[in-house]
Protein backbone atom coordinates (compact mmCIF):
# COMPACT_ATOMS: atom_id res chain seq x y z
CA UNK A 1 0.00 0.00 0.00
CA UNK A 2 1.30 3.54 -0.41
CA UNK A 3 1.18 6.15 2.22
CA UNK A 4 -2.31 7.60 0.75
CA UNK A 5 -4.25 4.65 0.66
CA UNK A 6 -2.68 3.99 4.40
CA UNK A 7 -4.49 7.46 5.66
CA UNK A 8 -7.60 6.21 3.87
CA UNK A 9 -10.00 5.32 6.60
CA UNK A 10 -13.22 3.43 5.39
CA UNK A 11 -16.41 5.25 6.11
CA UNK A 12 -18.34 4.21 9.26
CA UNK A 13 -21.46 2.14 8.99
CA UNK A 14 -23.92 4.15 10.67
CA UNK A 15 -27.34 2.44 11.61
CA UNK A 16 -30.66 4.76 11.36
CA UNK A 17 -33.78 3.44 13.65
CA UNK A 18 -36.38 2.13 11.44
CA UNK A 19 -38.80 5.00 11.62
CA UNK A 20 -42.33 4.49 10.75
CA UNK A 21 -43.22 6.43 6.91
CA UNK A 22 -46.01 7.96 7.48
CA UNK A 23 -47.70 9.13 5.00
CA UNK A 24 -48.39 11.87 3.46
CA UNK A 25 -51.45 13.99 3.78
CA UNK A 26 -51.60 14.52 0.25
CA UNK A 27 -52.25 11.04 -0.68
CA UNK A 28 -54.62 10.27 1.77
CA UNK A 29 -56.83 13.02 0.31
CA UNK A 30 -56.07 12.00 -2.82
CA UNK A 31 -56.89 8.53 -2.04
CA UNK A 32 -60.09 9.89 -0.10
CA UNK A 33 -61.60 11.63 -3.56
CA UNK A 34 -61.21 8.39 -5.71
CA UNK A 35 -63.01 6.67 -2.75
CA UNK A 36 -65.63 9.20 -2.87
CA UNK A 37 -65.71 9.73 -6.78
CA UNK A 38 -68.60 7.41 -7.13
CA UNK A 39 -71.13 9.86 -4.62
CA UNK A 40 -69.17 13.15 -6.24
CA UNK A 41 -70.34 12.29 -9.95
CA UNK A 42 -74.10 12.09 -8.45
CA UNK A 43 -73.80 15.32 -7.81
CA UNK A 44 -70.99 17.59 -8.19
CA UNK A 45 -69.95 16.59 -11.90
CA UNK A 46 -67.89 19.40 -13.60
CA UNK A 47 -66.95 20.91 -10.55
CA UNK A 48 -63.32 21.59 -8.83
CA UNK A 49 -63.37 20.34 -5.26
CA UNK A 50 -61.12 20.42 -2.60
CA UNK A 51 -60.31 17.96 -0.09
CA UNK A 52 -58.87 18.72 3.67
CA UNK A 53 -58.38 15.94 6.35
CA UNK A 54 -60.01 13.74 3.82
CA UNK A 55 -63.35 15.64 3.27
CA UNK A 56 -64.64 18.24 0.56
CA UNK A 57 -64.86 21.69 1.95
CA UNK A 58 -64.74 23.83 -0.98
CA UNK A 59 -67.09 23.12 -4.46
CA UNK A 60 -66.34 25.52 -7.72
CA UNK A 61 -66.40 26.12 -11.33
CA UNK A 62 -62.91 26.64 -11.12
CA UNK A 63 -59.64 25.48 -9.72
CA UNK A 64 -58.82 28.99 -8.87
CA UNK A 65 -61.61 30.00 -7.31
CA UNK A 66 -61.99 26.93 -5.09
CA UNK A 67 -58.45 27.51 -4.13
CA UNK A 68 -58.79 31.21 -2.92
CA UNK A 69 -61.41 30.15 -0.93
CA UNK A 70 -60.38 27.75 0.52
CA UNK A 71 -56.81 29.57 1.43
CA UNK A 72 -59.47 32.47 2.67
CA UNK A 73 -60.31 29.67 5.07
CA UNK A 74 -57.02 28.12 6.11
CA UNK A 75 -53.79 29.64 5.00
CA UNK A 76 -51.28 27.40 5.04
CA UNK A 77 -52.97 23.98 4.89
CA UNK A 78 -52.57 21.30 2.52
CA UNK A 79 -54.77 20.84 -0.03
CA UNK A 80 -56.29 18.28 -2.96
CA UNK A 81 -57.84 19.93 -5.47
CA UNK A 82 -59.84 17.65 -8.22
CA UNK A 83 -61.98 18.14 -11.19
CA UNK A 84 -65.27 15.37 -10.24
CA UNK A 85 -65.28 13.71 -13.79
CA UNK A 86 -65.05 10.52 -15.15
CA UNK A 87 -61.82 11.40 -16.83
CA UNK A 88 -59.62 13.30 -15.15
CA UNK A 89 -57.19 15.53 -16.93
CA UNK A 90 -54.14 15.57 -17.60
CA UNK A 91 -50.97 17.95 -17.07
CA UNK A 92 -49.08 18.37 -20.12
CA UNK A 93 -45.64 20.04 -19.57
CA UNK A 94 -43.14 20.79 -22.98
CA UNK A 95 -39.36 19.01 -21.64
CA UNK A 96 -37.03 21.53 -21.73
CA UNK A 97 -35.44 20.54 -24.55
CA UNK A 98 -38.57 20.10 -26.36
CA UNK A 99 -39.47 24.16 -24.97
CA UNK A 100 -36.73 25.85 -26.32
CA UNK A 101 -36.59 27.24 -30.05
Amino acid sequence: MTEVQDQILEAPFLSTPARKIEEDKWLRDRRAFFKMLPELLKTLRGKWVALYEEKVIEVGDSMQNVLLRFRERIPKGEVYIQLVDEKLPIAQMLSPRRGRR
